[in-house]
């Protein structure tokens, strides 16, 4: 029997305190009658919709989720900057105080831009990519790069430009025309696993055609689940030592 209880409290630890990483995530739909579409028209005041232009700037979604120490979001998107001379990937922009857009999600936040959200608190710096790692920023006091070109989504934020600081680093992993996928230490950003936070995010590429914009929990439920079991299996193991 005693044998049998620590195989169990063993299995239960390790599912617990290593499995973290392979939650579900919490999927940010660009699709539906609630998704974010925000402030933008064609240059004559007609509205772009979702996406403005062709199939190539579609962004899909975001799915973010997270274990003990570390924050995991995916962007799903068709544009790929490599075949678009004009436009770059943009940033993935962090609010840890919670999304705060304007507007509703009846009218899909249309009147939201750069000037009427609450302000963002990270960015990951898509630009300083190097050797698999990407600059973390701490907007506060930084200047943002914002679209205003009629040939774009305008008045919306895009990507860090200067100011702020660096609060530290983000790894980052591009598969060109499919994914952007993004490791942040939660650390670094100021949460914990242990914390009850929502957290807004957004990405877009420069031009803003399209973009993704939502809220999710850090923790999501299922980590809090798990670090349940950790703790559980700690206690057997406890009892069977004992």
């Amino acid at each position: 029997m005693k044998t049998s209880n620590k195989a169990i409290a063993t299995s239960l630890l390790l599912l617990g305190m290593a499995s973290g990483a392979v939650a579900g995530p919490y999927t940010i739909d660009d699709d539906g009658a609630d998704m974010y579409i925000g402030q933008g028209t064609d240059g004559n005041g007609n509205s772009l919709g979702d996406v403005f232009g062709t199939s190539q700037y579609e962004v899909f979604g975001m799915d973010v989720s997270n274990d003990l120490s570390t924050l995991f979001v995916t962007v799903y998107t068709n544009f790929d900057e490599l075949k678009n001379a004009d436009y770059d990937y943009g940033d993935l922009f962090i609010d840890t105080d919670g999304w705060s857009p304007d507007g509703t999600a009846g009218s899909q936040y249309a009147d939201d831009n750069n000037s009427n959200q609450g302000n963002w608190d990270y960015a990951v710096d898509v630009s300083s990519l190097v050797g698999g790692f990407a600059s973390l920023i701490d907007l506060d006091g930084a200047t943002l790069l914002n679209t205003s070109a009629v040939s774009t989504r305008e008045n919306q934020e895009v990507a860090y430009l200067s100011g702020g600081s660096v609060a530290g680093s983000a790894d980052l992993s591009i598969n060109a025309g499919t994914s952007l996928s993004f490791q942040i230490a939660l650390a670094d950003l100021g949460l914990n696993a242990l914390g009850n936070n929502e957290v807004g995010f957004r990405w877009t590429m420069t031009c803003a055609n399209d973009v993704v914009e939502g809220a999710a929990n850090v923790p999501e439920p299922g980590t809090l689940a798990l670090l349940g079991l950790g703790l559980l299996g700690l206690g057997l193991r406890k009892r069977v030592k004992s």
